[in-house]
């Protein structure tokens, strides 16, 4: 079933429900008020009645064959609505109103409502109102209270019947109940059309997406975008996110593509390299060292690139082995800065700064991995005479700051957005010069990352480019990371 006709089936289901609680909300009031006015007409005729039965002195009169008593006070109620009957304690019909034999009654107002006062003790006769119906007769609301004596208390004389024609209630009250049910199903049935357009109207952005998604697909063309209604409501939030997404598609598979042409390209230099000295070799009959030296320094390459793509991996899937211990962070920057002496190779002083006593919750693998990473970085992109300097201190809010900076080039700022990503390089053929595939600073990014860590770069084209990376001393404050400032007081970004 199409949303659009679920949509409006809710809404007219909804609709509907509200219509009977306020048709019977209205009725109801209206019927127990107009029924109220009725037996208060009644009681008050019976108030009436009452003490003048007492009072008024009875004649003996014969009507339609009957013989009654007739009340010369019953004769007020001739040309009125309300109907009055008198009826002893055992049943016989002593005195009526003139009315009611105009009217031609055969038989009390309310035959079951007597029997019924007439089975109850004395303690539990009180007034009672009926409803009582006959074919020769309109339809009656009547009132039976019984009579007792006043000589003798607790004495019942009889009982007095009041009756009054409700036609006129029951014909307000059909006129009210067809109201309420005409104009429900024409509000029902409008509601159902006009719903079905607005359902309609408002789930067409719903099917502009659909068909421009299917145009995508069958195209094959992640450029291709979704109109965002100005509405700025759901839709236009859904297709702003639609087409967010089919932005970050569009990234990635960009990333992929490259990722395969980086990857193809790299393998290729080294593969071509060692089947070149291979086949020299056979020529040759023999092996010579630098042959030999040629085939070892490729095959470390492609085992550093396929290491590196290895561990990339592993971090996208979420499987990135770390092993979390207690890190003197003071002792691991000086253990790197002696490796890095061997990589200046005395063309740049490399100075190593840092607070003493610096522990923290980390891979000391990892983040050794890290800082050397940086560092090697940093010589190959500074000129002889330069300095790369390494710095930890601790930092505000439980957190440690470790900084690599140097005196080279710089970063240009159009660069900076993407040094991060795989295989990206500011210096593409400085990179080859030196065997870099561009794997080195995603690397790095990724290791921070894994320990819930922000990196932050500074650069400045001929002075320099400063890496600051913000770990937590534990891990247990990892979820503050993202408040780390940088240099400059703005909030860093990976």
């Amino acid at each position: 079933m199409p949303i659009r006709l679920r949509l409006t089936l809710w809404y007219t289901g909804v609709l509907a429900v509200l219509l009977v609680i306020i048709s019977v909300g209205v009725y109801a009031p209206v019927r127990v008020l107009l029924y109220q006015q009725l037996d208060s007409r009644l009681t008050q005729a019976a108030d009436t009645v009452l003490p003048l039965v007492h009072s008024q002195p009875v004649e003996l009169m014969q009507r339609n064959g009957r013989q009654v008593i007739s009340f010369p006070t019953l004769d007020a109620f001739r040309s009125s609505e309300i109907y009055v009957q008198l009826i002893s304690n055992n049943g016989e019909l002593i005195g009526a109103s003139p009315n009611i034999f105009d009217a031609n009654f055969d038989s009390y107002l309310d035959p079951e409502a007597f029997r019924y006062e007439l089975s109850l003790s004395h303690e539990q006769q009180s007034d009672y109102f009926s409803d009582y119906s006959h074919p020769n007769t309109p339809p009656l609301r009547v009132l039976t209270r019984p009579i007792y004596s006043k000589r003798e208390p607790g004495g019942l004389l009889g009982f007095v019947q009041v009756g009054v024609s409700r036609e006129n209630v029951e014909v307000a009250l059909g006129i009210l109940s067809s109201t309420l049910l005409v104009s429900s199903v024409v509000g029902l049935m409008l509601s159902f059309f006009v719903g079905a357009l607005i359902a309609r109207r408002a789930l067409k952005p719903v099917e502009e997406i659909t068909r421009t998604a299917m145009a995508i697909y069958r195209a094959d063309n992640l450029d291709q975008r979704v109109a965002v209604p100005k509405t700025n409501d759901e839709i236009a939030q859904l297709s702003r996110a639609f087409n967010e997404m089919l932005d970050r598609l569009k990234r990635l598979f960009d990333a992929q593509q490259r990722l395969v042409a980086d990857v193809s390209h790299e393998m290729r230099t080294p593969l071509t390299v060692i089947r070149g000295n291979v086949d020299l070799l056979r020529a040759m009959g023999c092996a010579d060292q630098e042959s030999l030296d040629a085939l070892t320094r490729e095959s470390e390459r492609m085992t550093r690139l396929v290491s590196d793509l290895l561990l990339l991996s592993q971090a996208d899937a979420g499987e990135l082995p770390m092993r979390f211990t207690k890190v003197n962070v003071s002792q691991l920057a000086h253990e790197v800065g002696r490796i890095v002496q061997v990589l200046a190779n005395g063309r740049i002083s490399v100075v190593v700064k840092a607070e003493d006593d610096l522990v923290m919750d980390a891979d000391p693998d990892r983040l050794k991995q890290v800082l050397i990473n940086l560092v090697d970085n940093a010589i190959k992109h500074t000129p002889d005479g330069g300095e790369v300097r390494i710095e930890c201190v601790s930092y505000y809010n439980g957190f440690i700051r470790l900084s690599v900076s140097d005196t080279g080039v710089g970063i240009p700022e159009k660069d900076l957005p993407h040094i991060f990503e795989r295989f990206y390089r500011v210096d593409k053929s400085r990179s080859r010069a030196y065997g870099g595939a561009g794997l080195g600073l995603s690397i790095v990014h990724t290791i921070v990352q894994a320990h819930h860590g922000r990196i932050v770069v500074n650069s400045k084209e001929g002075v320099g480019t400063t890496f600051d990376i913000y770990i937590p001393a534990t891990q247990s404050q990892a979820g503050v990371a993202g408040g780390v400032p940088s240099r400059n007081g703005a909030l860093g970004r990976f």
